[in-house]
């Protein structure tokens, strides 16, 4: 029964693992997140599978910091 299924399950967990390591790698290399806590968006992408990279990487992501000015 499984056999039958991992010709469209090994798409979806690569598709998991590359989501995964794209969210990982800009998690690190980004100065800056929003909520500024990367441990809790590090926890979030790796426990929250294949959802938690994917929220990261929408919502997660912060160009530069906010300094409280609204223009």
């Amino acid at each position: 029964m499984i056999q039958d299924m991992l010709p469209l399950l090994i798409p979806l967990i690569i598709m998991s693992l590359v989501l995964l390591i794209i969210a990982i790698v800009d998690l690190v290399k980004r100065e800056h997140v929003r909520g500024g806590n990367k441990i809790v968006w590090a926890l979030i992408i790796v426990l929250v599978q294949t959802i938690g990279p994917i929220i990261y990487l929408l919502f997660g992501r912060q160009e530069k910091p906010d300094d409280g000015n609204q223009d």
